[in-house]
């Protein structure tokens, strides 16, 4: 059995800061554990990379285990991998603070990028319709019942 490996973090910085305060969450950031060790997920500076499993020091950190399919973890992987240079949506961090859809086609939010992940691989985490992705949040996404006993890292809860 093959598992969807999800970390959900809380990074220091101001961009961090700002994206907890935006979306009232414990965490700022949701990405994609790749087979070797590193992380793919949409930055504010970068948009969808993969990076090196040391790129940050995390403040907070939690690691999931999805069960799923190899056929499954290859179509997400696979999604992950094309979305390489996609853009960051900026537009959707405010849209999320004023509560209106200011998404930009093309763009995407690091929760949006590990839902729709997910959904390529037909595992849908939230009772979300995918055209209303830009709305799930990191918080959001880290409510998803399919977490519910994954959990298989977590370090200390900032105070």
């Amino acid at each position: 059995m093959a598992e969807l490996r999800i970390r959900f973090i809380t990074s220091p910085g101001l961009v961090s800061k700002i994206i907890n305060w935006v979306t009232s969450s414990e965490f700022s950031h949701a990405e994609i554990v790749t087979e070797s060790g590193s992380y793919i997920g949409a930055h504010s500076d970068g948009g969808v990379e993969d990076r090196p499993a040391d790129y940050v020091e995390p403040v907070f950190e939690r690691r999931y285990a999805i069960p799923c399919t190899e056929e499954q973890l290859a179509k997400i992987m696979a999604y992950a991998r094309s979305a390489l240079g996609t853009p960051y949506n900026f537009a959707d961090i405010l849209g999320i603070l004023f509560r209106h859809n200011w998404s930009t086609p093309k763009r995407v939010i690091c929760s949006m990028f590990v839902y729709q992940c997910a959904l390529a691989g037909g595992i849908q985490m939230l009772n979300v319709l995918p055209a209303y992705a830009q709305k799930v949040t990191p918080d959001a996404l880290h409510l998803s019942p399919l977490l519910i006993g994954t959990c298989y890292f977590q370090s200390e809860v900032p105070r």
